[in-house]
This record gives structure tokens, sequence and C-alpha cells, in this order.
């Protein structure tokens, strides 16, 4: 390892927004080598943003990272966030942000969580642009997976599912009632959504997890859970099993997959899953828990050393 990276502030080397399409105006940051092999990265959510940790990952005298935040999200600007922003869109605005950046280089995608999601997604879509695909904390978007956290992970939380259901008249369709309460113009409502389901994703592997309730957010943060359901509530704007049922376009494309064994979140049996239709991927599955944290960035980091050799 040429030098630790995760200590260090990181700026971009180059910064800007993609032209304004379907009202959305997509920023987007470069680090690292500019004559370097291209990295496109893609961040998690849907509605979260780009990260310098995950730039900080790869050897930036030899790689060249690209991110930029999707739609509604980070950095971006739209008018009407929740307009065109769907699965399709954001792919688009990938394969427009490397045409705007003129690279004819294949490249690296890489992405975490729902940015594993989309990486895979662009690597079927535009198999002939990737040479390898990077992934972890994967998120495969299937009914199965969301309705382990809509419904079956409150197996482990019953406590936390009887909390919001009391906060709500003991209402059983517990995920719509508060959907509408958090795209409702009453702010109390939409801070009691905020407070509750919107923070109950995050306490998933918790040993300790409580909800706090919120008197005020930021703008962004609102904007961010409603993108997040906007997503939720539409299936991901996927087919069913649409990356699982791709995955033959694919198959020879060398692929990382890194994943912790106690991921509440999203348990590893979707990482499994992708390993087993990738047969030639190589998989880590880390001792630990959590969806993400530094202890599994530092184990991705030493995989992807190996791998990318």
């Amino acid at each position: 390892m040429w030098f630790n990276l995760f200590s260090r502030e990181l700026k971009p080397f180059n910064e800007g927004y993609l032209p304004t399409k379907d009202g959305h105006t997509v920023y987007f940051r470069q680090f690292g080598n500019p004559q370097g092999i291209p990295v496109l990265s893609f961040h998690g959510g849907p509605g979260g943003s780009s990260r310098t940790k995950y730039a900080k990952l790869f050897n930036l005298r030899k790689y060249r990272i690209i991110q930029y935040d999707q739609r509604g999200c980070g950095q971006s600007q739209a008018k009407n966030y929740l307009y065109k922003n769907e699965t399709e869109y954001l792919l688009h605005d990938a394969e427009r942000l490397l045409t705007h950046l003129d690279i004819k280089k294949k490249i690296i995608v890489q992405g975490v969580s729902w940015g594993s999601t989309l990486a895979l997604l662009f690597a079927e879509k535009y198999p002939q642009m990737v040479q390898k695909i990077i992934v972890s904390s994967v998120f495969l978007a299937r009914s199965e997976d969301e309705a382990w956290v809509s419904h079956d992970s409150q197996r482990f939380y019953p406590d936390l599912w009887t909390q919001m259901k009391l906060k709500i008249n003991n209402d059983n369709n517990v995920y719509n009632k508060y959907i509408k309460m958090l795209f409702s113009s009453d702010e109390k409502q939409y801070l009691t959504a905020l407070s509750y389901l919107g923070s109950y994703e995050y306490m998933l592997g918790q040993l300790t997890p409580q909800f706090t309730e919120q008197t005020s957010c930021l703008p962004e943060e609102l904007q961010s859970s409603r993108i997040y359901f906007h997503y939720q509530q539409n299936n991901f704007f996927m087919k069913e099993n649409q990356i699982l049922h791709q995955a033959e376009i694919i198959k020879n494309i060398p692929a990382l997959i890194v994943h912790n064994r106690m991921d509440f979140c999203c348990p590893v049996k979707q990482a499994w899953d992708l390993h087993l239709a990738l047969p030639q991927s190589v998989i880590k599955i880390a001792a630990g828990y959590g969806h993400s944290n530094p202890k599994l960035l530092k184990i991705l980091k030493n995989a992807m050393n190996t791998f990318l050799m």
C-alpha cells in the first residue's frame, strides 16, 4: 500500500455539473490521476450522496475516481427532485457523465449498498464499457430483500415495531401509514415519520436501538428520505430479480463481492446469491456486523488490493 489515505483530506482535481436534463442538474467530481484507470463510483441510498471515503479505497496515483450525486441527491439540483427520478435515468446520467468526460477506456464500476445495485445494473446495460466490478454490502432490490426490511426484520426488533405501531394508533399497515405521513405537508407528521420509519433501517444490526423524536430537520434530510421511499414504493423501478436474471451478460467480467456476515440491513444471502450467479466472482464474507463500518472498509480495501493486481 503506497500510503494510508483514510486520515487525509481529499480534494477533487475536477468537479462540475452535467448539462441539465429532465429538470435535473447532476453534480460530479473526480479524484486521483487524470490519466489513470477510470473508476465509476455509485453512492448508496436511494437518497444518499457521494463520499470521499470510497475514493480513498483506491491508489490515487493509478486510478481516476469519478463520483456523481444521483438525481435530487447531495449537490445535484432540481426544482422537482422526484420528477423523472428513476433507476433508468440514473444509469443514463452515468453514461452521459462518461461521455461528458470523454472517457473511452473500459472502466471499473464500484458501489456499496444501493450503489452496488446501480453498479451491477450499469454493467449489465453497458457490458462493453466495463472491465471489472467491485461491490460491497450488496442490495439486489428483489421483493424478498425489501420484505426483510419492511416486514421480516421485526422478528429481531419486535419492540421497535410495537413502538412504531403505537405511535400510529396500532395501525397494522405500518409502512404505508408512515409513508403517507412522510410525504405530508404537515411538519408534525413528516417529523414523526422521519423519527420512526425514517430511522428504522439505520437501527438494524444495533444491539440497543432506540428511537429519538425529531423536533426539526434539515430540508435535505427530508428530501433524502422521500427519495428513498419514492424508490421503495415503486419496487426500485426494476423488474423482479432483474440483476440475477441478467447476470449472464456480465458472467465473464471479473467481479469482487465483499459483505459483512451480520449485515442486518442487507442480509448476506444477497451477496451469496450474486456470487452463485457469477461463478467466476471473488467473494469475501467478513466476520463483522453492520451494513457499513470502518472495519468493513479496511477489509474491502485489502480485498481490492489483491483483486486489482
